[in-house]
């Protein structure tokens, strides 16, 4: 027997108009098959109604009420759908998607697509071929049917030097990412008429314009301008954008251009000279006597020896000489005596020995011989010694780096107390809390002024005569400020990450009585050790 049906008028389907609903009718009859889902679905495509909505669920249980039917059954197996779509914007209103949903027995959008745009006033970059072919086909999913043009960026002005090692900053690093330092007694000099930086113009960008027709305001570069009074430099005659030194001196970049600090040249700092105070740098063909003060904001460069005398400078302190300060102590303490040199500077101290001083350097500590009852202080490195030559030796007082002390050997052979440390930089992590503090402040403004933007949204008349515009570029600003901000933190932190890398090299022998300390780790050195690179490594202090 035909297992198909044999009678189809048995199986009919009719729409309540109402409702939209689709109903299926079977009426069972003898020597009929009963309709499986295929004969169903057959029947469906052969109908009028192959294109409405189908409920599965439904049609299944249809075909079960159809098996177990004794009486005509029917059930509501689907429905009429009209055709759907949905628009979606971009935030910066540059972009629109389209999403159609195809009719199923029901309305074609028709229309409807065009007026929804024109009611969201959209009117520019519409991708009317786009547009078309999906409207024809009656179906896309997150079509992009407008394209407004965006903003293009302009380039920064910027102050280009034009002298010395600014036109290749890019420093030179060995195996312990420290800096190399530049020859003994080396300073950069300029003279009147050397060209110190040339100033490009901001290339501004070109606005653009969303999908509602809406200029999109570039940000605006501001104009780069040379300060107007620039010590020891001005403006050329015939260049506006060329900036020219004045007089002989040290060039020394600011945020507005560069200033020249004259150079300043004497015999010797004694009773004769007095203390000086001085902005610029300070060329002493002789010595500095006991007892003298010099405070400088550039170099101090020195031809003979510092005898007990204290420097601060802004800059390198470049020694010919050694630096020599008094052994005797303070009674009833342990400080070093009254009349020690005392050395402080932002750059790298340098000098052929060092005895009973106390030095800090914002870079480095250079001995081309050795320290004798020192107390050194380097943000990165104290080398002692000439590479090489195997003289160098730290004997006595304290050696503290971030990254590196290194000597041909350390301590002596009486025991002499002997403190090595290196591995940890307080200043740094002050310097990395108080930039995260200034984006704590820069993001809390940052958020003020996001929140001001949204109310123009709403309320854009609030946003007129170029209010919402100044309001914007204040949101980019500081958008600016925090990636600067943020990279600043970057490079501290990787500061940090070398800190951890510390080590101290030790070409010939260690002393006993030598107390080396790396990051947490000490040791005391009961024996005489030997040469090698020292690190911690798990926890211990070994040689790598």
């Amino acid at each position: 027997m035909d297992e198909s049906l044999s009678n189809p008028a048995t199986l009919s389907f009719f729409v309540d108009e109402s409702a939209g609903v689709l109903c299926a009718h079977y009426t069972p009859q003898e020597d009929t098959a009963t309709p499986d889902l295929a004969d169903l679905e057959d029947a469906l495509n052969a109908s009028e109604y192959a294109t409405f909505h189908r409920e599965q669920s439904a049609l299944l249980a249809f075909i079960k009420l159809c098996r177990d039917a004794k009486e005509p059954v029917k059930l509501d197996i689907g429905a009429r759908r009209d055709a759907e779509f949905s628009l979606r914007l971009s935030d910066d209103l540059l972009s629109a998607w389209l999403t159609l949903i195809p009719a199923q027995g029901g309305k074609p959008v028709g229309k409807a697509v065009n007026d929804a745009l024109r009611e969201q006033g959209i009117i520019h970059g519409i991708l009317h071929a786009e547009l078309d072919a999906a409207l024809a086909a009656g179906v896309c999913d997150n079509l992009l049917i407008a394209q407004g043009e965006p903003v293009r960026n302009g380039t920064e002005g910027r102050l280009e030097p034009l002298f010395g090692e600014h036109k290749n900053a890019k420093a030179q690093r060995d195996e312990l990412a420290v800096i190399k330092f530049r020859e003994l007694g080396h300073i950069l000099i300029v003279h009147a008429g050397d060209e110190l930086m040339r100033r490009i113009p901001p290339v501004q960008g070109k606005f653009g314009m969303n999908i509602m027709g809406q200029v999109v305001l570039a940000r605006p570069l501001p104009e780069m301008q040379f300060g107007p009074h620039l010590q020891g430099a001005a403006t050329a005659a015939t260049d506006p954008d060329l900036l020219l030194a004045t007089n002989s001196g040290q060039p020394m970049i600011v945020p507005d251009g560069v200033i020249v600090n004259p150079v300043l040249q004497v015999p010797d700092v004694d009773l004769g000279t007095g203390n000086i105070r001085f902005e610029g740098t300070i060329h002493v063909e002789g010595d500095i006597k006991a007892g003298m003060s010099l405070n400088v904001t550039g170099d101090v460069i020195v031809n003979g020896l510092v005898e007990a005398a204290e420097i601060v400078a802004g800059g390198n302190v470049a020694v010919k000489g050694g630096i020599i300060g008094l052994a005797e102590k303070k009674p009833g303490t342990q400080s070093m005596s009254g009349m020690t040199s005392r050395i402080k500077c932002g750059g790298t101290v340098q000098a052929l020995f060092a005895e009973h001083s106390h030095i800090e350097a914002g870079l480095a500590i250079q001995l081309e011989q050795s320290a004798r009852q020192c107390d050194l202080i380097a943000r990165k490195e104290i080398i002692v010694g000439k590479p090489g030559s195997g003289v160098g030796n730290i004997l006595g007082g304290r050696a503290q780096a971030a990254l590196l002390v290194a000597a041909a050997s350390l301590g002596s052979s009486n025991g002499a107390k002997t403190q090595i440390q290196v591995g940890f930089d307080p200043y740094l992590e002050e310097e990395i809390k108080n930039k995260e503090h200034q984006a704590g402040r820069k993001e809390a403004e940052l958020d003020q002024v996001l929140k001001l933007l949204a109310f123009f949204v709403k309320n854009p008349q609030k946003a007129a005569g170029g209010v919402g515009e100044k309001v914007d570029a204040k949101r980019l600003h500081l958008l600016d400020e925090l990636k600067a901000l943020d990279a600043e933190i970057d490079t501290v932190e990787s500061e940090l990450e070398l800190i951890e890398q510390a080590g101290v090299k030790v070409i010939k022998k260690i002393h006993e009585g030598v107390e080396i300390q790396i990051g947490k780790q000490k040791w005391l050195v009961k024996e005489d050790a030997g040469p090698g690179n020292y690190q911690v490594r798990d926890g211990r202090i070994v040689i790598v």
